[in-house]
């Protein structure tokens, strides 16, 4: 019965999975605030159909400094007013000349996303890794996630499939969001004491991580 419902479960969440598509860059020095002004501007005007696009400040990923994380319903993608190439051209224009590329960039399918409180907690760890046994992994994520609800709170956690990107050989996500650095210490010391972690470390199959690093939402639209 218990299995029943874990696969009800991720049927649901794996029928109503958002792509997700994040694009790493290098902010020049001293420009910060421009790019936070150009990116309120330009998608502060284009209501999306569905999901949303997110300015972020990355920390402890080599040569990257941001990135622009935008998801939505593959079926909805875009925004519900065309926008007009010239603006487009411009914005991008614009963007090119505060910053330059950077690696890591990729395309993703949320598996699981349990929301919360997004404007309260804005930093968040994320995790890229290869999952030795997909499926498996996915089920123990969801029944670990389900189970640590009550101690996290309205902070958001998540993983997806990584669909397209030279990330190493990762092939998973997933990400944590707490209120500060020291929040996301403090919660992750509670979560691995937890029953609940340790049941999900002998059930998920095996992973191997490449790489965690910290991001933070900057705007929102």
């Amino acid at each position: 019965m218990k299995k029943f419902i874990l696969l009800t479960i991720l049927s649901v969440c794996f029928s109503n999975a958002q792509s997700i598509h994040t694009y790493n860059f290098k902010v020049n020095p001293g420009t910060e605030s421009s790019v936070g002004s150009l990116f309120s501007e330009f998608h502060g005007k284009y209501k999306r159909k569905s999901g949303g696009v997110t300015l972020q400040r990355v920390r402890f990923l080599d040569g990257v400094t941001h990135r622009i994380m935008v998801y939505g319903n593959p079926k909805d993608w875009g925004t519900e007013e065309k926008r007009p190439q010239m603006a487009w051209q411009s914005y991008l224009r614009g963007m090119r000349s505060l910053r330059s590329s950077a690696k890591g960039s990729y395309t993703a399918k949320s598996m699981y996303w349990k929301g919360g409180d997004r404007d309260k907690y804005k930093v968040g760890r994320q995790w890229l890794f290869k999952a030795k046994d997909p499926s498996k992994y996915a089920s123990a994520y969801v029944k670990f996630a389900k189970a640590i609800e009550p101690m996290i709170g309205e902070r958001m956690m998540g993983v997806g499939k990584i669909e397209m990107g030279d990330l190493g050989g990762a092939t998973h996500y997933s990400v944590f969001y707490g209120e500060s650095m020291q929040d996301l210490e403090i919660m992750a010391d509670k979560i691995r004491a937890s029953k609940a972690f340790q049941e999900f470390v002998k059930t998920n199959g095996g992973r191997e991580i490449l790489v965690s690093y910290m991001v933070t939402d900057l705007i929102r639209n």
